[in-house]
Formats: structure tokens, C-alpha cells, sequence
């Protein structure tokens, strides 16, 4: 891989641009609409629409072709440059030993042309929306593989490579480059267990008895108040698309610095997500899930992603307490305790004080009837475990060295029977720990030894 500007693949202004010429095509139809599809294909009307339709393709083919020709990269030893724009020039950068990792994504017709794009995650966040679309696949997955051996390379203490000295690349890098994947796989998801996990959401049970009743009502010529279920219906549409196609063909693997996730049904990605930059992790458990033993896992990172993906990472649609423990045992190895396991499945699926852990005292039973007896959480030597629900249940674990805020709230009734709850806070996401309703003295106490912790960094 030289040093030299190169450009991206010559199809790349279609994978978007598409929408450009559909559009167009849309317009006519839409002017056209009083003609009969054989006025339209015949006579001087065909002969003007050819016309048109030539010339307006014609100035869409010299645009994809601009913007094919402005928009280039570079690698060097030490820097990932992209430029590109027209009119308005765009220069990005991003320093090769801050990369913790290249996502390679494939939007639908991306992968139609055996196309794929890379997205940079850099250490400090600020270089996050770094992309290089598109490149052919082969050679998108042989320059991920060059830069994060060169990064492993600098962060191994080599001296970083620049200018002519970039065309040989330290043998680390090149090995790394070119070794074998080392991935170990941790959890792959089953079409038909993604499928069953979907319907036994709520949203979904709640979309499909909305389905029903509008059928019912359609049926008995109620079209006003069947009218009113159709927003709520298209929503859900869009959120079971959208959680179908982000778990698509899941598997996450181990590699040398935390996971490797895949995913997509229409868009495809591969995504490295370090374990130092996760920040909080949460293990979730919906009700008719638990019947079956089966949980969700999403974290916050720092710095992996794009910016406007600004949600929890998702690091396990639908898996059993096993694969759990996998992952987990990558991304938030030590817990702070001996038995690591029997915590592990005391603090996602059973309650009690089993292993240490503090709940709230019987006195919030009539303030939480059901989950009383579960919410409690467990200050480790390097974590804070918590947790909460009834017929569900979400855990949040977030290291000590991780929060970056906690506070202590007390409301008019949990004030009368001396009991507090706490919210732990931390970067890159909303996962958010939830101490609920514990005796008020003990939060407290838990308050100022965590602000110390804070404070002491």
C-alpha cells in the first residue's frame, strides 16, 4: 500500500446516489399521471420524454463522475487521509495509532456491487465519523487489515512511519496484516431464536393485537377509529425492521482487544468494539424471556461508532445465560469477586442476598409490591453491580474507574419510610445503573464512597 492519492471504487456515487435517478423517474410519472402508459411510450411524447430523461441522466452521470473524481485517500505511516467534495472540500484525518478499530458496513446495494465502506473509531471520539466509501470488499477487508496492524504496531512502541518510509511496513504490522483471523467465536444467534425473541416483546404483542383490531374494525366499517391505529402500526413496522436487520446473522468473536460483531439482514456490518472503551454494560431480561432463559446485552463505548447512532451498542440481541457469561468475560473480565459465575447468574436472573448483595429493606414493599424482593445491588472491589424489576429484569454493571456521576434521589414517599435511590452514570450511552428504594442510610453511605472513588482519579 503506497503512499500515493488513490480513489474510491468508480460505482461508488450509485450506492447512494440511486435515489437520485429513481426520484427523477418519479417526477415524470407523476407529471404524466392523466396518460395512459401507451400515451406515454408512443409519439412525440416518447420522442420528448427520451430527450429529457437522456439529459437529465446525462447531468446525474457527470455529477456521480465529479464526485468520483474529488473524492480520494490516502494511507501513510502515521495518518489516514480522506478528501473529498466538489464545490465544498472536505478533508478528514484520522492518526493511524489512535484507531481501536474499523467497522466495514455494506448498505443493500453496496452489497448488490460487492461494495463496502469503512468506518474509523479513534481513541479520543473526535475522528469517529471518519468513512471511506466505497472500495471493493476484498480490498476494503486488506486495508482494515494493514491499518490496524500498523496501529498495533505504533501502540506497541515502534516508531511511527512517515513519508517514504510508509511502503515498508514493520514486520509486526505486516504479519498482522496478513496473519490468519484469530477471531474465537463467543455467541452466534439462530434465525429462528431472533424470531421468537421478537414476538415475545411487547411492542410486538402490542403491535399485532393493534393489527387485529384494525382488522376487526375495518371489517365492521369502523374506518374512523381504525384510522387511528395506523400511525401506531407504521411505527411499529419501522421498529421491528430495525431490530430484524441490526441482529440479522449476530455473531460476536473474541479478538486481541475485546469483540468483533457482525450483523445485517439488508445492510451488512462488521464492527470492533474494544474492550477499554466500553463503559457500562446491561443485561436485560424481558418477562415471557425468562420463561425460556434467554437476555439481551448492550453496553456504552466511547468513541465506537458513528455519532449519529447515538444509542447503546448492542453486543447480544437474544442469547442464554452461557453466552452471556462469554461475553462478558471479554468485555468486563473482572468483576471483583472469586466465583464470577455464580454472581454473574445471581445478579441477571435470580434475586435474594445471595454473594452480598443489598435490598431494599421490607419496607418498600408497599412502594414496589412485585420487585421489592429483586432490586438490590453489590459494590465489588471494581464494580458496581445493580438491579431491578419484576416481571422483567435489567442489571447494569459499570466499573468503579468507569463512573462519571452518581446521584441520590429520595421522593416524599421514600422519604416517610427512609429509603433512597441511586442513578450511576457513564459515558457513551444511556445504559444508566438503577439502585432502587434501599434504606436510606446505606445509600447515602454508598454516595460518598463512590464520590471519593471519583474524586481520587
Amino acid at each position: 500500500m503506497t503512499e500515493q492519492w488513490q480513489r474510491v471504487h468508480p460505482a461508488s456515487p450509485f450506492v447512494r446516489g440511486w435515489v437520485a435517478i429513481v426520484g427523477l423517474a418519479y417526477i415524470y410519472w407523476q407529471n404524466t399521471n392523466d396518460l395512459t402508459l401507451a400515451e406515454r411510450l408512443s409519439g412525440e411524447r416518447l420522442r420528448w420524454t427520451v430527450l429529457i430523461g437522456a439529459g437529465a441522466l446525462l447531468v446525474v452521470l457527470v455529477f456521480y463522475a465529479l464526485s468520483w473524481y474529488f473524492t480520494r485517500y490516502r494511507i501513510t505511516g502515521t495518518h489516514v487521509y480522506v478528501n473529498s467534495g466538489m464545490v465544498f472540500r472536505s478533508q478528514k484525518q484520522a492518526r493511524i495509532d489512535r484507531v481501536q478499530g474499523i467497522e466495514v458496513a455494506q448498505p443493500l446495494v453496496a452489497r448488490l456491487l460487492g461494495l463496502a465502506e469503512l468506518h474509523f473509531d479513534v481513541a479520543d471520539g473526535s475522528q469517529s465519523m471518519l468513512r471511506l466509501s466505497f472500495l471493493r470488499k476484498a480490498d476494503a477487508q486488506r486495508l482494515r487489515a494493514l491499518i490496524l496492524g500498523r496501529a498495533q504496531a505504533a501502540r506497541n512502541g515502534q516508531a511511527p512511519l512517515d513519508g517514504q518510509e510508509a511502503d515498508s511496513v514493520p514486520d509486526t504490522a505486516a504479519s498482522a496484516a496478513q496473519a490468519p483471523d484469530p477471531d474465537v467465536l463467543m455467541a452466534r444467534v439462530p434465525h429462528g431464536r431472533l424470531l421468537a425473541s421478537l414476538f415475545l416483546r411487547m411492542p410486538t404483542i402490542i403491535g399485532v393485537l393493534s393489527a387485529l383490531a384494525l382488522g376487526i374494525m375495518t371489517l365492521s366499517g369502523v374506518g374512523g377509529m381504525a384510522a387511528g391505529l395506523i400511525p401506531a402500526l407504521l411505527g411499529f413496522g419501522g421498529w421491528f425492521y430495525k431490530e430484524l436487520n441490526n441482529s440479522w446473522n449476530f455473531s460476536a468473536a473474541a479478538t486481541d482487544t475485546g469483540l468483533r460483531v457482525s450483523r445485517g439482514l439488508a445492510d451488512t456490518r462488521q464492527q470492533s468494539i474494544p474492550a477499554g472503551r466500553v463503559q457500562s454494560i446491561q443485561v436485560s431480561s424481558p418477562a415471557l424471556w425468562r420463561l425460556l432463559g434467554w437476555y439481551r446485552v448492550e453496553v456504552n463505548a466511547l468513541g465506537v461508532g458513528s455519532q449519529e447512532e447515538a444509542q447503546n451498542l448492542l453486543v447480544l440481541p437474544v442469547g442464554d445465560f452461557d453466552a452471556v457469561a462469554r461475553v462478558m468475560g471479554i468485555l468486563l473480565p473482572d468483576l471483583g469477586v472469586e466465583r464470577q459465575r455464580e454472581v454473574l447468574f445471581t445478579a441477571i436472573n435470580s434475586g435474594g442476598e445471595d454473594h452480598g448483595f443489598t435490598l431494599s429493606p421490607h419496607r418498600a414493599k408497599p412502594l414496589s409490591p412485585g420487585a421489592w424482593k429483586n432490586q438490590g445491588f453489590l459494590a465489588t472491589d471494581t464494580t458496581v453491580i445493580s438491579r431491578y424489576g419484576w416481571l422483567g429484569r435489567i442489571t447494569a454493571f459499570t466499573a468503579h474507574n468507569r463512573v462519571q456521576g452518581i446521584m441520590l434521589r429520595q421522593g416524599p414517599l421514600e422519604r416517610r419510610r427512609q429509603l433512597a435511590g441511586l442513578r450511576i452514570y457513564s459515558a457513551g450511552g444511556t445504559v444508566t445503573g438503577y439502585i432502587q428504594q434501599v434504606d436510606a442510610q446505606i445509600a447515602g453511605k454508598f454516595l460518598e464512597e463512590q464520590s471519593r472513588r471519583i474524586a481520587g482519579r
